[in-house]
């Protein structure tokens, strides 16, 4: 998957991130900065809930009820800034727009001054396995078509999921 997070990163000057699951959160399992957008609050192997990341949310639109009642509806949903979703109801909602759109936004609400959009990389069981995004400090984003930032990060995770077993056109 590297060489697609290096591709993304060096289009839009910005950061790439991949993450995979587990019990409710997201690791980091890769990051590329592009030298003129370096994102300071992700690093490899850094754990972050998954309601309020673009790259959790664009797992958990995927996942089975079950998953996430067990993981995520269980415990309260932590604030992490003042945009962070912590009404469930509001946040399946927000599943059900990830799932129409294909892709997951991230508007400052695991940290303040970070926008990112991600879309899910399915596994060959077409299960969601891993994210991808694209992340940009507050502001970068509104000089660039967001719809087509959001189908090149859907590209490049389609790729990726062809690469584990993802039949073509089933993501």
């Amino acid at each position: 998957a590297h060489p697609w997070c290096q591709v993304l990163a060096d289009k839009y000057h910005a950061t790439v991130h991949l993450a995979a699951y587990s019990e409710g959160e997201v690791t980091y399992v890769d990051k590329v900065d592009n030298t003129s957008s370096v994102i300071v609050y992700s690093q490899i192997g850094k754990r972050a809930p998954m309601h309020c990341t673009g790259v959790g949310k664009a797992i958990a639109s995927f996942l089975p009820p079950e998953y996430l009642e067990k993981y995520i509806f269980s415990r309260p949903l932590k604030r992490m800034t003042a945009n962070t979703i912590t009404d469930k109801e509001l946040l399946l909602a927000e599943f059900e727009k990830v799932r129409r759109n294909g892709y997951a936004m991230d508007n400052e609400e695991i940290e303040p001054g970070l926008q990112c959009i991600a879309a899910p990389i399915f596994n060959y069981s077409q299960k969601p396995q891993m994210a991808l995004s694209i992340s940009f400090p507050y502001g970068r984003l509104c000089g660039l078509n967001v719809q087509e930032v959001a189908q090149d990060v859907i590209y490049h995770a389609r790729l990726i999921s062809q690469r584990l077993g993802c039949p073509a056109g089933e993501t």
